[in-house]
């Protein structure tokens, strides 16, 4: 079954090397916004500096 689309467009696989510090923060950072993923967070994090400009 294919994912709703949040964002109105489609997502991209990616794979990224991180520390274990790095992943800790996202795990935290997860939590602490109720995001449903590490890669969430991401995204959020990146729509969220996007906006700034």
């Amino acid at each position: 079954m294919a994912r709703k689309k949040i964002y109105n467009e489609p997502k991209r696989r990616f794979t990224m090397t991180l520390t274990e510090t790095a992943i800790q923060w996202l795990e935290a950072e997860q939590k602490q916004i109720g995001a449903n993923s590490l890669s969430d967070v991401i995204e959020r994090m990146a729509r969220k500096a996007t906006q700034k400009v």
